[in-house]
């Protein structure tokens, strides 16, 4: 799991670019959210989404998939990431979020799960360390079930 590298067909300048995968693995479909574990270089975010609603937008998790991702000035998040070609939605983006409440049908990343609640924690420190982490490559997400990627 985790993540690998593809090489792209076409070549920029003469040179092939290298893209990185990155695996978000959902492992649970909760009435009250959704929840999966990224895995990405030596480090484990987890993230929390809204409930599956039909891709409903504002109010449904992602729908699993491919996208490309870009960074996106958001007024509310600052720098971010943006899922690209979301079927029928747009404005998905990866910030800061605990709770489904937290998003409108974006993600959020934490450090760990909450025990007791579909939740992550440290979700501010689990963005800046995966900003830090992506900032200087080129990736998408791969959204997929998983049913034991958090064991």
């Amino acid at each position: 799991m985790g993540s690998h590298i593809w090489k792209e067909s076409t070549r920029r300048q003469g040179r092939e670019k290298e893209m990185n995968d990155i695996f978000l693995e959902r492992f649970c479909y909760h009435p009250k959210g959704t929840l999966g574990v990224i895995k990405f270089a030596g480090e484990t975010f987890y993230s929390v989404e809204r409930p599956w609603l039909d891709n409903e937008p504002n109010v449904s998790c992602v729908p699993e998939g491919t996208y490309d991702v870009h960074w996106r000035e958001s007024p509310k998040f600052g720098h971010t990431w943006e899922l690209k070609d979301v079927e029928n939605r747009t404005y998905i983006l990866m910030h800061v979020a605990n709770f489904p409440k937290d998003v409108q049908g974006c993600i959020g990343l934490g450090t760990s799960l909450m025990g007791d609640t579909v939740g992550v924690g440290d979700s501010r420190n689990a963005m800046k360390m995966f900003n830090a982490l992506t900032k200087d490559i080129e990736w998408r997400i791969v959204i997929k079930h998983a049913k034991h990627a958090a064991l």
